[in-house]
């Protein structure tokens, strides 16, 4: 598959198209091909090397309600449940009622999902093979083994790709009109340095927060950029406090954490602590397949923090057949999945706060639009469940392209405000010190368990390093941290307000949630 066009430039430093979109995952790629022909539409995104993202590195599926004993309704339920009072009951509708004609679409591009036995090459929906996950009260998990992101992401580059042009660099800011509408996009992009990209419509679609954290899932470059620079453009950002920890990284060395993947609780695989006990059971009903937040915490709680998941009761056909990715990765670590328990601690996974937007992707500010998991539609409430987000990037991406269509003014907004950068900042080397004095501050403060001093004690160091990283830098690594340095302030302020334990944001010295907090949301906005 070739790689999208360049971008070229109009001059004077400044590009022009109908849509910019920040991001080249799932929920900016399925927007692209929800978007009319005829439009001129530029993809910025970080990647070096083709089109970037979190979503190929997911590895469980796409939660749509497909098989026999499952409805829109009861997915909607698990929903609700998982999100532990905060969910939107519309949001939650609109995905699980939305979801199976998305996932026809993508079929239709040829998406190679797995299939029951003996229904290799059907295009029906019910003959896809279905895993269960965390808070799935059946099986709804439509997978390729364990690579279903990337699979969605190749069928999706490839239909994207010839209707777009692409621009490789970092997004700094919003530019905007005298009215406070988005106008377009300052991106530094690469020898060029700063550019602008004049746009009647820009749609985020940046992903999440993980890199901020010193153990997570996400590639390190997942740094809330799009989160950011929406808030210090004006647009309302909502639920920062909730970033998911999954429960299952393997305990290994550095801050990336290899993901092992629900659907191998779904499979059989249990947890264990130290001494071989086996704990869930007498901590919920469901088990290793409580939702994401309650496994998480009970394997905080075991010595060290860490638990021990067995996965030697699990046959061996199954394990090659489904788990590749996960076998292989294990592997390359040196632990045997097959044949022996592994380590296993909660690692930062998935950001369910984010930009306030309305069902179809449209955020406080004209012009500007958010999709996946940059975007808070309420879909999530305070912790996702699992699988959700790459139906969500699905539907909501698609929702997010039709209403930019529908909203996209005859000409383009003359941007009076451009956010240039004003400082070098510090060097790569530096900038990588830094990066880790923030991934450390978070996961020691802000982390799978808060308190009220360890919130303060991180809000006081995050200070300290904005002073060292400098405003408005003018290299990708030091914009970087800028950023994120914003984005995780944005984390601790809400987590700071919030003064209770609810899904994903667990405070030690609130444990409980707290009745009066129920239905609540903590929005910030820039004034």
């Amino acid at each position: 598959m070739s790689l999208p066009a360049p971008a070229e430039p109009v001059g004077d430093g400044r590009y022009r198209c109908d849509v910019v979109i920040v991001g080249a995952g799932a929920a900016g790629l399925y927007a692209v091909t929800s978007l009319p022909d005829g439009l001129d539409v530029i993809v910025v995104d970080k990647g070096s090397a083709g089109l970037q993202g979190s979503s190929p590195w997911a590895q469980g599926g796409v939660a749509v309600a497909l098989g026999p004993d499952d409805s829109p309704a009861l997915h909607a339920a698990d929903t609700l449940r998982a999100g532990d009072g905060l969910c939107d009951p519309l949001a939650v509708n609109i995905l699980t009622t939305e979801a199976p004609g998305d996932l026809a679409n993508v079929l239709a591009m040829g998406a190679a999902f797995d299939r029951q036995e003996g229904k290799d090459g059907s295009m029906d929906l019910a003959d896809l093979h279905l895993a269960r996950e965390g808070g799935m009260s059946v099986a709804r998990s439509v997978h390729t083994a364990d690579a279903t992101g990337a699979e969605l992401v190749r069928v999706l580059r490839a239909a994207a790709s010839p209707k777009v042009t692409r621009l490789a660099g970092t997004a700094t800011a919003l530019a905007t009109d005298a009215v406070g509408a988005v106008a377009g996009l300052v991106v530094l992009a690469g020898e060029e340095g700063p550019v602008l990209v004049e746009a009647k419509a820009v749609l985020l679609a940046t992903g999440g927060c993980g890199g901020l954290f010193a153990a997570t899932t996400n590639p390190a470059n997942a740094t809330a950029d799009g989160m950011a620079i929406a808030h210090l453009a004006g647009a309302a950002v909502r639920d920062t406090e909730f970033v998911q920890f999954h429960p299952t990284g393997l305990a290994v060395e550095g801050s990336w954490r290899f993901l092992l993947t629900e659907a191998l609780r779904g499979a059989g695989a249990t947890l264990h602590a130290t001494d071989g006990t086996r704990f869930m059971p007498a901590l919920h009903p469901d088990a290793e397949l409580a939702p994401r937040h309650v496994v998480a915490k009970a394997i905080l709680d075991q010595e060290d923090g860490m638990a021990w998941l067995d996965a030697t009761s699990i046959p061996q056909d199954v394990l090659d057949h489904e788990f590749p990715t996960v076998l292989e990765g294990a592997s390359r670590v040196g632990f045997d999945l097959a044949g022996s328990r592994v380590p296993v601690t909660p690692a930062a996974h998935y950001m369910v706060g984010g930009v306030r937007t309305d069902v179809d992707g449209r955020t406080s500010l004209p012009g500007l639009y958010a999709a996946g998991e940059v975007a808070s539609t309420g879909l999530h409430g305070a912790n996702r469940k699992a699988s959700n987000s790459l139906a969500e990037a699905m539907v909501y991406g698609r929702r997010a392209a039709h209403a930019m269509v529908r909203d996209l003014p005859d000409g383009h907004r003359e941007a009076t405000d451009v956010p240039l950068p004003t400082a070098d900042g510090p060097d790569a080397a530096t900038a990588e010190v830094l990066a880790d004095r923030i991934r450390q501050t978070m996961w020691r403060g802000a982390g799978p368990a808060r308190t009220a001093e360890s919130l303060a004690a991180t809000a006081e160091e995050l200070e300290v390093l904005a002073k060292e990283v400098g405003d408005a830098p003018a290299t990708a690594p030091a914009a970087e941290l800028a950023l994120g340095l914003h984005a995780a302030g944005l984390i601790v302020a809400g987590a700071r307000l919030r003064e209770e334990s609810r899904g994903g944001h667990y405070r030690l010295d609130h444990p409980d949630a707290d009745p009066a907090w129920a239905a609540r949301h903590i929005e910030h906005i820039r004034l």
